[in-house]
């Protein structure tokens, strides 16, 4: 959809689906769709048509549900008097309601969120409400939950883009999900946690987030949890998407401020794509749908990264080149004065030593990766390639196997994990990574260093890998598992019961 930005989509049935977002930040366009495939427009509110007193701009990131036989509506914006300037000097976007009774889609005229004494509520003004930050609904608001659990999710400023949510039922009990306010989260996010989505599937919810400033390295991250109440970065935080900088370091792509819907079974992530000039500077944000790939024990399947491992030859340095689907090859994608003697790359979508060519992850056959010792590249391994994987390995004639890229399952919120390791000889060195380095962190990537044990195992010397994880130190009621390792796999997964 040219020109639509952060997309909110929402199902009414398989057959039938609207899909709005920001436009022009005057009004909001609704649209509608029987397939996810073609779209209709239905129907464009601008609330200050509906309102007789007051104009609105800056309208953002609604968002539209079903409750009932009518609809509700959320968006940012501010609003001034009629006549007035907007924006206004001295505001700041806040969240506002309207209201269809029907599949017209008629909407009221919006007022203000306010839900209630000692709730969250919205504030025209710049600042907070005399209650806090925590409890001023700002922007990206989204309404998740079954009819009988739910929830309203929001963004909150406080030194960056903070993330809060409440049951409707008690809007004084307030969840801080994401953001700099009340997690140390990684200065890539440059202190934004905003855009929240949640979803449900097999017994698990799924809570997005978008981080970074959507004019700069805006990308997709999410966390997985048992109960809503559980949705926030207590849990591991795993990344979605990365954005796309070309072989200058200049932004290309990125993608962020996503909705899930659900089609007969399928699970679409609609998200808007950010496109940047020559300069890395934003100039058009449009929205987009991937089908979501599920691994077996419930995680997604990033978006648009590949990372690849492969086994040592040594003395030898290492270059990639892709294979598209229609045969062609392009090469180097990442060359040798990137990667080096290095055992690991990450593909994020673009070749940036052949032109900065662009090439999605579906449209990608199979990965080359090319070895030498001496600068003359003509000794390769193909691997094929499913469209879809985030995780490739490449096994070499004669290599050895340096790094064990490590991921179990996530227990409970608050659950740290340790790392034990078997020798082939049957004795153990166990913890050889404890839980003061992995923390509550579900994966590690494993160079053979027993940091905690103070001793160093080559891979090739191990026959069984073991995960531990224990609650509140309890490690007497660490509960383990474990896998038989064969001293050559470079991707094993470990399932904690």
């Amino acid at each position: 959809m040219p020109g639509l930005a952060d997309p909110d989509i929402l199902a009414v049935n398989d057959d039938l689906f609207y899909l709005t977002g920001t436009s022009d930040a005057m009004s909001l366009p609704i649209f509608q769709s029987t397939d996810l495939i073609n779209f209709q427009l239905k129907i464009t509110y601008n609330p200050s048509l509906s309102d007789s007193m007051y104009h609105y701009c800056y309208i953002w990131a609604p968002d539209l549900s079903k409750r009932g036989t009518g609809y509700d509506l959320y968006f940012s914006a501010q609003r001034v008097l009629k006549g007035t300037h907007c924006p206004a000097n001295g505001q700041d976007v806040t969240t506002f309601f309207a209201r269809a009774s029907d599949d017209n889609l008629i909407f009221s005229v919006p007022v203000l969120v306010d839900f209630g004494n000692g709730a969250p509520k919205g504030r025209i003004a710049a600042g907070c409400n005399s209650d806090g930050c925590l409890k001023t609904v700002r922007i990206d608001s989204a309404v998740v939950g079954p009819e009988n659990n739910r929830w309203f999710f929001y963004v909150w400023f406080s030194d960056g883009n903070n993330i809060a949510s409440f049951p409707f039922a008690t809007p004084s009990t307030l969840v801080a999900n994401a953001g700099p306010a009340s997690f140390s989260i990684p200065s890539s996010e440059e202190k934004i946690n905003e855009a929240p989505e949640v979803f449900w599937r097999e017994g698990q919810y799924y809570f997005f987030i978008s981080t970074a400033f959507f004019d700069s390295q805006y990308a997709m991250s999410y966390v997985i949890a048992p109960t809503i109440a559980d949705l926030t970065r207590k849990r591991a935080v795993r990344i979605h998407s990365i954005a796309q900088r070309n072989s200058a370091g200049k932004l290309v792509q990125s993608h962020g401020h996503n909705s899930i819907v659900v089609r007969r079974g399928q699970f679409f992530n609609v998200f808007h794509q950010g496109i940047f000039d020559s300069t890395g500077r934003l100039i058009e944000r449009s929205t987009f749908k991937q089908r979501l790939a599920f691994r077996p024990d419930g995680t997604i399947y990033t978006l648009n990264t590949v990372n690849i491992r492969w086994t040592q030859l040594p003395l030898y340095q290492y270059s990639i080149d892709v294979v598209k689907k229609d045969g062609s090859a392009i090469g180097p994608c990442i060359s040798v004065a990137r990667i080096g003697a290095t055992l690991r790359t990450t593909y994020v979508g673009i070749c940036p030593d052949s032109g900065n060519q662009l090439v999605d992850k579906g449209d990608i056959a199979a990965f080359r990766l090319f070895y030498s010792r001496n600068n003359i590249w003509k000794d390769f391994v193909e691997v094929k390639y499913d469209g879809v994987s985030d995780q490739l390995a490449f096994y070499l004639p004669g290599g050895i196997t340096k790094q064990i890229a490590l991921r179990w399952n996530e227990r409970i919120t608050g659950t740290r994990y340790s790392l034990d390791v078997r020798r082939r000889d049957g004795t153990w060195i166990a913890p050889c990574v404890g839980d003061a380095i992995i923390g509550n962190n579900v994966e590690y990537v494993f160079d053979g260093n027993c940091q905690t044990a103070k001793i160093f195992i080559e891979p090739t010397d191990i026959s069984y890998i073991r995960m531990c994880s224990a609650i509140n130190d309890d490690w007497a009621r660490a509960i383990c598992g474990g896998v038989a390792y064969d001293g050559m796999m470079i991707y094993v997964f470990v399932n904690i019961p």
